[in-house]
C-alpha cells in the first residue's frame, strides 16, 4: 500500500503542473477568461436587461423587419411589416429574440474588446465589424423569407441549422479578418 507522502507527492507534481500551464499559456487564458466575461456582461444586457431589450433592441428589430420589407419589395414581394412580423401574400416571418444579430455582434464585440491590442485597433473593429455582421444578419433574414416563399417545408431546418451557423461563422470570419488586418499588429503584450 503506498504512503500518504506518495499521495501527497503527486498532489504537489499536479499543483506545479498547473501553475507551469498557466503560466506559460496566461495570455490566452487571460484573453479567454476577459472574452467570457466580455460575452456574459453583452447578453445580459442585451439579452435579458428589459430596459436594453425593450427599450434598444425591440425598436432595433422593429426596423430591422421595415428594411426586410424594403429589401424584398424591390423583387416585387409586395410584403409589409408590423412590429417585428414581416407578411406578404406568400409567406411571413416574425423577427424573434435570437434573430435580430444581437448574439452574433455580442461574441465578435467580446473578441475585439478581449484582444491585447491597441484602442484605435478596437474602435475599428467596432467601427467596420459590427455593421457588416448586422448587414449578414439582414441578409440571412431576406434569405429566410425567401427560403419560406420557395421552400416552405424545409424553413424550420434551414433557420435552426443552416442560417444560424452561417451568421456565427462569418461573424467569426469578421473577427478573424479584424485580428490579421488590424489587431496582430498593434497587439499589446
Amino acid at each position: 500500500m503506498p504512503s500518504p507522502d506518495y499521495h501527497r507527492e503527486d498532489l504537489l507534481l499536479t499543483i506545479e503542473q498547473a501553475k507551469s500551464y498557466v503560466i506559460a499559456n496566461r495570455r490566452a487564458l487571460r484573453f479567454l477568461g476577459l472574452f467570457a466575461l466580455i460575452f456574459g456582461v453583452l447578453y445580459f444586457l442585451f439579452g435579458t436587461a428589459p430596459g436594453v431589450r425593450l427599450g434598444l433592441i425591440k425598436p432595433y428589430t422593429v426596423l430591422l423587419a421595415k428594411a426586410v420589407a424594403v429589401i424584398v419589395n424591390v423583387f416585387g414581394a409586395d410584403a409589409t411589416a408590423i412590429g417585428t412580423q414581416v407578411s406578404s401574400p406568400r409567406f411571413s416571418i416574425n423577427i424573434a429574440m435570437g434573430c435580430d444579430g444581437v448574439e452574433a455582434s455580442s461574441l465578435f464585440l467580446s473578441g475585439v474588446l478581449a484582444f491585447p491590442t491597441s484602442w484605435r485597433a478596437r474602435l475599428i473593429g467596432l467601427a467596420l465589424g459590427a455593421p457588416l455582421i448586422h448587414a449578414i444578419n439582414l441578409a440571412r433574414l431576406v434569405g429566410l423569407y425567401y427560403a419560406g416563399v420557395y421552400f416552405p417545408s424545409a424553413i424550420e431546418e434551414l433557420h435552426v441549422y443552416v442560417a444560424q451557423t452561417i451568421v456565427i461563422l462569418l461573424s467569426t470570419a469578421v473577427l478573424i479578418l479584424w485580428l490579421e488586418r488590424f489587431a496582430v499588429q498593434h497587439r499589446h503584450s
